[in-house]
């Protein structure tokens, strides 16, 4: 094979014809079958060429690579990065940047026995320790950056390490087409991006347990990298404990591959059981996760279980959330499913069910030896395919879910089924966007017997590069659109939905955006109400711990307006302007009667209601 199209060889979908087993891939091809695919009695002969053109794939396909990787970083931090400047506080990132300050203040000055560890407690610390230390940072080097700003870095990084990793990763097990494609329609996700650009513990624990679950493959052969992946977990996990679903998914491919498909392959090919890598992954996890929390060093045992306890009362006590229509305390198993369709454009989640269908089918027939695929084929659609199934499986069993970034995990098993699917569709082949043509045609003879590094000229194949851009044009044109046209990118929805005022709790509160309107559209002085739950918005002289506040990040808006907080049951309110976000409304909080004619705008992200601005004088209003 040419230099030129063995750059585009991975990306050959599982059934094509061209099909290359896990053993000839990436690298991973015994130097044996290499000297023994020479026929007997039969010699090559290396034509001389200029030593500026024998090493002209060698040069240009890694420099393509790394053209592939920048674009894809590009593409991914771009967006994240003005949407983190430009997102006003959302609810949690005031708890989790105080909690950040605090853990790393005690870090510091090793004070591990402090009961201010107990500080949201709820969640491990990972994260928050790495918010504290951008916001340290940015500090001594003299506030270069916003804080707000600064503790959504973190997330920032992590959600375009996400995408690179899909892509770097995801070569191997199912074809450059595939993870670019995938990769691609994450970069400009709307639903991954919002969760990017905020400080939230998701994104970071997303990114490491891909990651973990993506080193599954080429640790077949390299059974070291179970302790990467075990180690990777154990990170996750002390980011947030719902990184521990993704567990069920790695034993269950582990165990696949060793007991049902290595007694099909040839003697030679069997890798041997690697029990010492095993125990030592099983080990080393729960280690790594003990040194991520420092939290818990005191007593592991009994500060677990109290966090535990809590996540245990939690969902028995529920939490007041709305969906489809309606709010309660709990929700249903199959909410994962409609969340899922909601947040991404139906021309993945479609395909991917389709492939989800495809492959059981697939399996099935295989292991009913009524199909002619390879082992290495299935290991493939296996791969993923246990992966998405466990995923949706272990992520319905939580029956609170307070906002969509619980199910952040599932976007990249089902972007990557739904970039498999179309693939498969249109009978994308690897290596066939580029062909390796030669200046100077042989004879047959002397052609089979050249040495491959003789001088070749790359072309572009015209169906396969269309293919391409139609492949693209489906699985990223629409999280594209709706990147661009959506303002706050949190309001997004699917094809399948007109906004997610009846379909979604509206997670973006929009209180910035409604006090720049205020300020834009008004002469005199006043004081507005920022209707929230007790504590989210702390007002003027209280700007609460470590300096932590939607005031603290607003001070721009100061001045003639007086912004503070004002709870949404009150029995009177006595301001000016009324600013009412859309997820209160949702969660049953109705605007007061008296207000609900003084509606002076709606602040929106597309056909997403954030929420109202009131007036009492109408006449105030420019």
């Amino acid at each position: 094979m040419s230099s030129e199209t063995a750059w585009e060889a991975s990306s050959l979908p599982t059934g094509s014809a061209a099909y290359i087993p896990p053993t000839e891939v990436e690298g991973l091809t015994p130097r044996s079958l290499i000297i023994n695919s020479v026929p007997d009695r039969l010699e090559t002969t290396k034509q001389p060429v200029e030593p500026s053109k024998k090493h002209f794939g060698r040069r240009f396909w890694p420099t393509g690579e790394g053209i592939i990787v920048l674009g894809l970083a590009l593409v991914a931090l771009i967006p994240r990065i003005i949407l983190a400047t430009q997102l006003d506080q959302v609810n949690d990132e005031g708890i989790y940047i105080v909690a950040g300050k605090l853990d790393l203040a005690l870090m510091a000055h090793l004070r591990i026995f402090s009961p201010q560890w107990d500080f949201n407690y709820e969640h491990p610390p990972l994260v928050k320790l790495l918010i504290g230390l951008f916001i340290y940072l940015n500090a001594h080097l003299g506030h270069l950056l916003n804080e707000l700003f600064a503790a959504r870095i973190p997330s920032i990084i992590s959600g375009t390490l996400l995408v690179i990793v899909i892509y770097w990763l995801g070569r191997a097990p199912f074809g450059r087409a595939v993870a670019l494609l995938a990769a691609l329609c994450l970069a400009v996700s709307p639903w991954l991006v919002y969760f990017s650009a905020l400080a939230y513990l998701d994104m970071t624990m997303t990114m490491l347990i891909t990651i973990a679950y993506l080193l599954l493959w080429p640790a077949i052969h390299q059974p070291r990298l179970y302790i990467l992946s075990a180690m990777l977990v154990g990170l996750a996990a002390a980011c947030k404990y719902t990184a521990v679903l993704v567990i069920p998914a790695m034993v269950l491919f582990v165990a696949y591959y060793f007991l049902l498909i290595l007694p099909r392959l040839p003697a030679e090919q069997r890798p041997q059981f690697p029990w010492r890598w095993w125990t030592g992954a099983i080990i080393i996890a729960p280690i790594t996760f003990l040194i991520a929390d420092p939290a818990i060093w005191p007593n592991p045992v009994r500060l677990l279980k109290h966090s535990f306890s809590f996540e245990w009362h939690h969902s028995i006590d529920g939490h007041l959330t709305f969906i489809a229509g309606q709010y309660s305390l709990h929700i249903p198993h199959w909410a994962i499913f409609y969340m899922v369709f909601a947040k991404m454009s139906a021309f993945v989640t479609i395909p991917a069910a389709c492939f989800a269908i495809f492959a059981l089918i697939q399996l099935l027939r295989f292991h009913l030896h009524r199909a002619n695929s390879s082992p290495a084929e299935v290991t493939r659609i296996a791969f993923l395919f246990i992966w998405l199934v466990s995923l949706l499986g272990m992520f319905s069993l939580l029956n609170i879910v307070v906002g969509t970034h619980y199910l952040l995990p599932m976007a990249t098993p089902i972007a990557l089924s739904g970039a498999f699917a179309w693939v498969t569709l249109f009978r994308y082949r690897r290596g066939a966007l580029f062909h390796s043509v030669n200046k100077n045609v042989l004879p047959a003879p002397a052609v089979q017997t050249t040495d491959t590094t003789m001088p070749v000229k790359p072309h572009i194949d015209l169906r396969a590069t269309v293919v391409l851009a139609l492949l693209t044009l489906f699985l990223v044109g629409p999280h594209l659109i709706g990147l661009v046209s959506v303002s706050g990118v949190e309001g997004y929805s699917s094809e399948f939905f007109n906004g997610e005022n009846n379909v979604l709790q509206v997670a973006y509160p929009a209180y910035r955006e409604a006090g720049l309107w205020l300020l834009a559209h008004t002469q005199r002085p006043g004081k507005v109400g920022l209707v929230a739950i007790i504590g989210t918005i702390v007002g003027p002289g209280n700007e609460g711990p470590y300096d932590v506040s939607w005031y603290t990040y607003n001070k721009d808006l100061l001045g003639r307006l007086k912004f503070s907080e004002a709870v949404p049951d009150a029995h009177s309110f006595p301001y000016d302007y009324l600013v009412w976000p859309m997820h209160l409304v949702q969660r049953g909080y109705s605007i007061p009667e008296p207000w609900r004619f003084h509606i002076v705008h709606v602040i929106m992200g597309g056909n997403t209601t954030y929420c109202f601005i009131m007036a009492r004088d109408l006449t105030t209003i420019t």
